[in-house]
């Protein structure tokens, strides 16, 4: 296959990638990158060309036009590109021959520092990064991101972050959570570490994270699926979601179906500052309730007018009991 073939190729594959929630699709786009080097390369450039064809007057998202216009208006920012560079080779072949004389010391030096964003307990955060991707911390969490020229990652040390993957087939992007890892190929996810439960939930594209234990079995989830490991769990579960109400928390609200009481109990209290039990009374209760977290006062009351319970607060702690 020649250059023009994979850059061709490539567009296709960009093209019909947008918004993909098929996971066969995905699979195939994974074994066309693995097929050549010359293949990752063409994908990496198309993207490049679209993140500089936005900047250009009049440019349409390729998903609402035909593959043949994509690969035109790709063909033409990437002239347009190359044209208004042409005047920066000289400066490019001269830092060149200085980083090949300077040799890894230079690396070393330049190498991107990682960058550790937080959140309280009364906010959320969005952060872009310079590759494009975003990420939505949620409340009382802590992530670190590293971005080098042949990976990024990202380590979740507490809390909640729902990751919106810029995809570079050159850079993969790996998350670490509690001890595994969150491989993406470009897609829209969240991750939770709140250092009892573990859990990764898919909005766009697919993921694949890693075994709980060594030896075990790499799981690949599509969009609209989910992996959760409860406190004292011995395996994951595996199973179909709803990523709107899944990722709720990113629009204030938390939405509960047919959910143990314990396990809305774990959630709430990352919200409510302080660790909640749960009267054995309630065991067996299931929950189905929409809360809106902007006020933690307000949630207090909220959950007490949504369920026949009490918020029982002594010496800091939070219990749910019975309503009388």
């Amino acid at each position: 296959m020649t250059t023009d073939d994979a850059d061709e190729a490539a567009v296709q594959w960009f093209v019909r990638l947008q918004d993909c929630e098929e996971e066969q699709l995905w699979e195939a786009h994974l074994a066309w990158l693995q097929a050549d080097p010359a293949h990752a390369a063409a994908y990496a450039r198309v993207e490049s060309l679209w993140v500089a064809a936005d900047d250009l007057p009049h440019a349409a998202a390729p998903a609402a036009q035909s593959e043949g216009a994509a690969v035109l208006s790709l063909a033409e920012a990437r002239a347009k590109r190359d044209r208004s560079r042409r005047w920066a080779l000289p400066f490019l072949s001269m830092a060149a021959a200085v980083a090949v004389l300077a040799g890894p010391q230079i690396t070393r030096m330049i190498a991107p520092p990682g960058e550790t964003y937080r959140t309280g307990g009364e906010e959320t955060k969005v952060v872009t990064l310079a590759d494009g991707s975003r990420l939505t911390l949620n409340r009382n969490s802590a992530v670190t991101v590293r971005l080098e020229d042949d990976r990024r990652t990202a380590t979740l040390a507490t809390g909640e972050v729902l990751f919106d993957v810029h995809h570079e087939p050159a850079r993969p992007f790996t998350v670490t959570a509690a001890g595994r890892d969150v491989r993406v190929l470009g897609t829209e996810f969240d991750v939770l570490d709140d250092g009892s439960s573990f859990a990764v939930a898919v909005r766009r594209g697919l993921v694949s994270v890693s075994p709980a234990v060594e030896g075990g079995a790499v799981t690949k989830l599509p969009a609209g699926r989910a992996l959760s490991r409860g406190p004292g769990a011995r395996v994951d579960t595996v199973e179909r979601i709803d990523p709107y109400q899944a990722l709720a928390w990113e629009r204030g609200q938390l939405v509960f179906t047919d959910k143990p009481i314990e396990a809305v109990a774990r959630t709430l209290s990352r919200y409510m500052g302080a660790p909640i039990a749960v009267d054995p009374a309630l065991r067996g209760m299931k929950v189905s309730a929409v809360f809106l977290v902007a006020d933690r006062s307000q949630l207090r009351r909220q959950i007490e007018a949504a369920l026949p319970i009490r918020v029982k607060a002594i010496h800091g702690r939070l219990s749910f009991v019975p309503a009388r």
